[in-house]
């Protein structure tokens, strides 16, 4: 049985490309506004959320790859959209410049949520423990 390298499109490589390419965008914005060129954008107060909002693109690309790979919403794709919706949150939260004293239920609110769906992290050691194999179809 052989297996696909996960640095190709079909692995993780494909989701890396955006949040590479916008971290590289980023880096221009800064060149050029460091070489002289006005950026608006970059003296705005509460830019560097946007970063926070990236950070996202990791969990939800996962819960898709999961989503396509075993053509259903599971357990595990939930959790990963969980994880993105934490990090939009936050980021959501900084970007607006919302009062954490007030939003934070929330947080209590998505952490509930997480408790809901089961997770195990390890699912693919129990699997081989049983003989079972594990979901190739899905990188890691």
């Amino acid at each position: 049985m052989s297996q696909e390298p996960a640095n190709t499109a079909s692995g993780h490589f494909g989701w890396r490309v955006f949040p590479a390419v916008a971290i590289v965008a980023i880096g221009v914005l800064f060149l050029l506004s460091n070489l002289g060129y006005p950026i608006d954008f970059l003296t705005r107060g509460n830019w560097w959320a946007v970063i926070i909002l990236l950070a996202a693109l990791a969990p939800l690309s996962r819960a898709v790859e999961i989503y396509r790979a075993r053509g259903r919403f599971d357990a595990e794709a939930a959790h990963s959209l969980l994880g993105a919706t934490a990090i939009v949150l936050v980021g959501v939260m900084f970007l607006l410049d919302l009062d954490w004293g007030v939003w934070w239920p929330l947080f209590v609110i998505l952490g509930g949520l997480f408790t809901l769906v089961p997770h195990h992290r390890h699912s693919r050691y129990r699997d081989w423990r049983r003989g079972g194999e594990d979901d190739a179809s899905v990188g890691r």
